[in-house]
């Protein structure tokens, strides 16, 4: 009788460093790249004394631990550098380490300190990962391979742990930014998704990793799965076009000043909007907008969103002045100065960017909800995300995985506040040339949009604010009053 086969080792001679890797799904890993012949496992933690005993269990021989705290990017550095310094390279980066905040964190009460915290790991600590493990394998030409852990979260919103849901959602950008911007050396990056897994992170004790498994148990296979339509936006007959849609409401626009923002604070007014409320750090332009409208109708207030008590207090007296809030749009943005690739990835630019992009756009749902809801307004909030947070990118790195993130917030607040009657959306534009992306390209308005033109599918036309606008003012008036929690994309059929 032949002999069986002799098993085939998956990873065999592969080097690999697992973050997050002292216990959970980080540790089951560990010990299956052991059991398939990787090299050098190397386990990255903060649980000393847990990742000694599971590097121990393994074999000192193939494992080893660091301690590597992974929202500090030196402490990344370190340990790549020290991996390649001992192992001679890089073969596989399993960016797995993560953290949930300590409460619920839903929406109305989002501890934005905690949200801090709970990003410095899950986003910016897989950024830093990434970017470091990326640098190596190029270095030594290694055609490596990149995995993040996400979760079935970054598909979907949820009833609580908004900030947790909204940094999976920034994984996926990463991922799918890294993986256009690292293919052609060969590297590949891929994300996985688990649904809630009875770990040490998860559940305090057994008997809290028994109740997880039964409560989950009840909820998969078909039960679990959500039906959604989709369809192409449909354009609107010209005799819908005049009747007034915003009839007295009251709407706030952050980044009102210019770009989409003004545009659709012009196009509300037209609509019949009571009181049309600009929100911008843009003064003088902020300003000569509400004029131009007429200060019976508008009006500006200077905001800086990624401060949540500009945005409190903007809202409080939007309330005070004007009786309610019926729509926050949360428009206010920006992009980095450099093309902000995963390998040159500043993070102190990082940082200032997701102050306003993401931190700035939760404060304003949360304070645009608390004021709904206290004064049981069935009112509506549009964030503006962008094309790129259903696609990755070869640039703007922070910027992706910042628009990934506004989308996790939209698909969370969504479900959170539709008991109230409140809907939540989101616009994702294609490339406009707004004064903002102008700025930023250093071109004129007809030279961007020659750039952007041949990537999209639908031919004849230009991407304008307007059409963004009119997206909006679908989203925000009665036309669309059983949609929520939906990714409205203007794109012309994007098809880079």
């Amino acid at each position: 009788m032949a002999e069986p086969a002799p098993r085939m080792s998956k990873i065999e001679g592969k080097v690999a460093i697992i973050t997050g890797g002292a216990s959970g799904i980080g540790e089951a890993t560990a010990r299956l790249f052991a059991d398939n012949a990787a090299r050098a496992v190397v386990i990255a933690d903060i649980q000393d004394e847990k990742g000694q005993r599971v590097a121990e269990s393994i074999g000192l021989n193939r494992c080893s631990y660091i301690h590597c705290d992974v929202s500090d990017e030196e402490q990344v550095i370190h340990l790549v550098n020290q991996t390649v310094s001992k192992h001679g390279r890089l073969d596989v980066m399993f960016s797995n380490a993560g953290i949930v905040s300590g409460s619920d964190q839903t929406l109305l009460d989002l501890d934005l300190a905690e949200l801090d915290r709970v990003f410095a790991v899950n986003a910016r600590g897989m950024a830093a990962c990434v970017k470091q493990a990326a640098r190596v394998m190029l270095e030594r030409r290694v055609r490596g391979s990149i995995v993040c852990t996400a979760s079935v979260a970054a598909s979907r919103g949820g009833c609580w742990r908004t900030d947790y849901i909204m940094s999976k959602h920034a994984v996926v950008g990463l991922v799918r930014s890294a993986s256009r911007q690292l293919g052609e050396h060969g590297i590949r990056v891929n994300c996985v998704s688990p649904s809630a897994v009875a770990t040490s992170l998860l559940c305090r004790s057994e008997e809290e990793l028994e109740e997880v498994r039964r409560i989950y148990e009840q909820n998969t296979s078909l039960k679990g799965i959500e039906l959604t339509s989709c369809g192409k936006p449909t354009k609107m007959a010209e005799s819908a076009l005049c009747r007034k849609k915003l009839e007295g409401k009251v709407a706030i626009i952050t980044g009102g000043a210019s770009g989409i923002g003004e545009v659709t604070a012009r196009l509300f007014a037209d609509h019949g909007a009571r009181i049309v409320v600009i929100a911008d750090i843009q003064d003088e332009l902020g300003q000569n907008v509400a004029q131009s409208i007429g200060s019976h109708r508008c009006t500006y207030v200077h905001c800086d969103v990624s401060d949540e008590e500009q945005v409190k207090n903007m809202v409080e007296s939007t309330v005070r002045i004007y009786g309610q809030l019926d729509i926050m749009f949360s428009n206010a943005g920006i992009l980095s100065p450099t093309d902000q690739k995963v390998l040159d990835l500043d993070m102190s630019q990082f940082d200032r960017l997701f102050s306003v992009n993401v931190r700035g756009a939760a404060a304003c749902v949360k304070h645009a909800g608390r004021a709904m809801v206290g004064r049981r307004v069935e009112g509506t909030i549009v964030c503006t995300g962008s094309v790129v947070a259903s696609k990755g990118g070869p640039r703007r790195t922070d910027y992706v995985m910042s628009k990934h993130a506004v989308l996790g917030l939209v698909r969370s607040a969504s479900k959170q506040l539709g008991e109230h009657g409140i809907r939540v959306n989101c616009v994702s534009p294609y490339a406009v040339a707004t004064p903002l992306m102008c700025n930023s390209l250093q071109k004129e308005a007809g030279e961007v949009e020659k750039i952007h033109q041949p990537f999209t599918s639908l031919k004849g036309t230009v991407l304008k604010a307007r059409n963004v606008a009119d997206a909006v003012l679908f989203l925000v008036s009665d036309d669309s009053a059983f949609v929520t929690g939906h990714d409205l994309a203007v794109d012309g059929g994007f098809n880079y």
